[in-house]
């Protein structure tokens, strides 16, 4: 009678511990599973119906969280098509729009007129300036997946993309002043980087009044600084909420969500590997873009 107790619980104890390391072993497998993209299921090394029942479940469940994934990231990126093909087919006939009503402009026919086509024209452009914000903003989603690194001359992206904009520079009647370094070469993605050019020279335009100074140039021996500077009409008074997309700002031109603009460009930024820092005082708005150099060539 005892010899059979003792054997039964030496069985018992075999059965337990058989089971705890069967739960252990599915527990790993769920947290490998949970940590990793991977279409596994768990496995049982075991016959007994519970277990087989109790992965039979898991897996069942795994896979419906599995085609809820692939059925999300599919909506997600209809999405983003949807929203980059409505941008662009939006982009073409307000350009058009836009042109067409400066060229009313010049043609006006009286002060009454003129004061119209002016209102229209400005609520086109704040139309575009939201638009473009909508199209970057998708460019960054896309490009967080996968940049397209390569060896870029900033110099050069910096002076083309000002040569871009010399027109426009020029009928906003601003003194510029440009120090471009000249070989500041990163690797690095050239659209997002022009991007944030872009951006920061529109932000100049719009808020820039009489002098505007741009800069590259060496901050130390391992970073470079882009410098955006400009005079304001009116200075602005909360400098740490301008990265902000929902801070709004009154001038006296309009109100208008300002931090929109940069907070694209310390996005852009940011997904490069660099920094953004603002800063106001008195009439001067700056905007300071770093890098760090990237080891291009054994002599860098």
């Amino acid at each position: 009678m005892v010899i059979g107790l003792t054997v039964l619980c030496i069985v018992l104890v075999m059965i337990i511990g058989l089971m705890g390391l069967e739960i252990r072993r599915i527990n790993r497998e769920l947290a490998y599973i949970n940590t990793h993209e991977t279409n596994i299921e768990v496995t049982t090394n075991t016959n007994w119906p519970p277990f087989n029942k109790l992965a039979k479940s898991i897996n069942e469940s795994l896979s419906k969280t599995h085609q809820a994934r692939i059925k999300r990231i599919e909506q997600e990126r209809q999405i983003k098509q949807m929203l980059t093909n409505l941008t662009h087919d939006i982009k073409t006939p307000l350009t058009v729009a836009i042109g067409y009503i400066q060229l009313l402009s010049k043609n006006h026919d009286g002060d009454q007129n003129q004061a119209r086509y002016q209102r229209i024209e400005n609520n086109l452009l704040e139309i575009n300036y939201y638009l473009h914000y909508l199209m970057d903003f998708n460019l960054l989603q896309e490009k967080n997946s996968q940049l397209s690194i390569s060896k870029v001359d900033v110099s050069k992206v910096l002076e083309k993309t000002l040569f871009n904009y010399y027109d426009e520079l020029t009928a906003k009647g601003l003194h510029m002043a440009i120090h471009i370094q000249p070989g500041v070469e990163i690797r690095t993605d050239k659209t997002l980087l022009e991007r944030a050019f872009q951006n920061l020279i529109s932000n100049l335009l719009k808020y820039g009044h009489t002098d505007a100074e741009i800069t590259l140039r060496d901050k130390d021996v391992e970073h470079f600084e882009i410098i955006f500077r400009n005079h304001t009409l009116q200075a602005a008074n909360e400098t740490a909420q301008l990265t902000d997309r929902f801070y709004t700002q009154d001038t006296q031109s309009d109100r208008r969500s300002t931090g929109l603009g940069l907070d694209i460009v310390r996005s852009l930024v940011t997904t490069l590997g660099g920094q953004l820092h603002v800063t106001s005082q008195d009439d001067t708005f700056t905007s300071t873009i770093t890098f760090r150099y990237r080891q291009l060539t054994n002599d860098r």
